[in-house]
């Protein structure tokens, strides 16, 4: 029994950190595996992940691993990251280069790199937080 109600648990559970808004003004910067570094506009974070709006095909990000987060009163950099969702974005038009949102989680970064993460986290999560 108590294995079914933690399944039904689990599955009722989407996230396991809460998302804030970001502040206006944060920015990514995504290395494509490529020279060009892309500067994209941020949406939202949590302890876990982020999401951010690009314009291009999801293939254009699929080399990228890493990723540098800019806020008005702080950075974060050589974040690693894993896709977990790339999907155009709502009220994107058919142009050339469609706007795309994409989320991504936060892989392993040690115990100094997840503290800074959560101290960056707690620095702009002012905003509040997503339901």
């Amino acid at each position: 029994m108590a294995k079914i109600l933690s399944k039904v648990r689990r599955e009722g559970e989407t996230r396991q950190h809460q998302r804030f808004m970001v502040p206006k003004g944060t920015f990514v910067i995504v290395s494509p595996g490529t020279d060009k570094e892309w500067k994209v506009q941020a949406i939202d974070i949590s302890n876990g992940g982020l999401a951010f709006i690009y314009q291009g095909s999801k293939e254009d990000l699929d080399t990228s691993g890493a990723l540098k987060i800019l806020a008005k009163n702080a950075d974060l950099e050589n974040v690693n990251f894993e896709t977990v969702s790339d999907e155009p974005a709502p009220g994107s038009t058919d142009t050339s280069l469609p706007s795309r949102r994409r989320g991504v989680k936060f892989k392993w970064m040690g115990v100094v790199g997840k503290q800074d993460l959560r101290d960056f986290v707690n620095s702009i999560s002012a905003s509040g937080s997503i339901p």
